[in-house]
């Protein structure tokens, strides 16, 4: 009699790792865009990612860490690709250590891409100027006016990061020469100053901040499934016992 093989069992996660190896992948990337307000000057800020990006690259050194890091008078923008766990450990730094010279406000998240396709950037680099402001005031905050704007506001971004990463890849300007011309050229192109304020300044739900974030993936909550207790009696066999919770008295 010929012995029946039980079936290899897969998990999601072989899966994604199928998918990554047959796509030429080595890592499952996030792409997360969040912008924020901070105090001190733009050499300061600039300075303290730059420190978190070489620590963080010094610990994952067979992560690939991309991005740029957009600052403004008193506002930033970051775009950030790389695995989830390094994003997370990128918040937690980011909002420890805290110095006088340099203060990290109130930081909210934009649409998140999950599993890019492609990268925007083959490093991390960051730049600084000054955006331009609308000449008319945001005063709504509708709901669809906050969906709106934070629309406008990524696919500026998204635009702005695809131009970037074009004029790299083609290898005809080199990344530090673009990254030099970027108040010159593309203006058009920058979230004015004054998007980032009302989108910061909006209170809605929807809304997920850097803060929350790091409070919901810092802990488990305990979840009790069976508040129920069953009685323990002699004799008596309780089908499928091992699948809840027994509790004796």
């Amino acid at each position: 009699m010929k012995r029946v093989t039980e079936p290899v069992r897969k998990s999601l996660l072989d899966v994604i790792r199928k998918n990554i190896l047959a796509a030429g992948k080595v890592s499952y990337i996030t792409r997360v865009v969040y912008i924020g307000e901070y105090t001190g000057t733009n050499w300061n800020i600039e300075k303290k990612m730059e420190s978190i990006m070489e620590d963080l690259e010094a610990d994952y050194a067979n992560n690939s860490i991309s991005g740029l890091f957009l600052v403004y008078p008193d506002y930033y923008i970051h775009v950030l690709e790389a695995p989830e766990d390094i994003i997370y450990r990128h918040f937690k730094l980011l909002y420890s250590n805290e110095s006088e010279d340099c203060k990290i406000g109130k930081a909210i998240f934009l649409p998140t891409y999950h599993h890019v396709h492609q990268r925007f950037f083959m490093k991390w680099y960051h730049a600084y100027t000054v955006p331009p402001t609308l000449l008319q005031p945001l005063k709504s905050y509708e709901l669809s006016d906050i969906q709106h704007q934070m629309s406008i506001c990524f696919n500026k971004i998204y635009t702005l990061c695809n131009h970037i990463s074009n004029a790299d890849r083609d290898h005809l300007v080199p990344m530090q020469e673009v990254m030099r011309s970027l108040g010159d050229k593309l203006t058009r192109l920058y979230p004015e100053s004054t998007l980032l304020e009302y989108l910061l300044n909006a209170e809605s739900p929807v809304l997920l901040t850097v803060e929350k974030y790091l409070d919901i993936h810092a802990s488990v909550p305990l979840v009790n499934l069976y508040s129920e207790y069953l009685q323990y009696q002699k004799n008596v066999s309780f089908y499928g016992v091992h699948e809840i919770c027994v509790r004796y008295r």
